[in-house]
């Protein structure tokens, strides 16, 4: 457990929340590089569908953390 101010958050949450601001700076990044003239598509929306699958992958990689912390405390046990 890492205590944040009055807040403890354990390695599972510490780490998404990490990966969460890293998958969201390369999506805006993505979106810029993505984002052309030619494209109908505003920029806005290439952002918003590019956090959408940070997000995703956020969520993912959460449960296959939190699903491997578990295994490991039970396999010490």
């Amino acid at each position: 457990m890492i205590q944040v101010g009055k807040y403890k958050i354990g390695l599972a949450p510490l780490s998404m929340i990490v990966v969460f601001i890293v998958l969201s700076a390369c999506a805006v990044i993505a979106a810029f590089k993505q984002a052309r003239p030619e494209f109908s598509m505003p920029l806005s929306s290439i952002i918003l569908i590019n956090e959408g699958m940070a997000l995703a992958a956020t969520l993912v990689y959460g449960i296959f953390v939190h699903f491997t912390i578990v295994l490991i405390n039970r396999i010490s046990k």
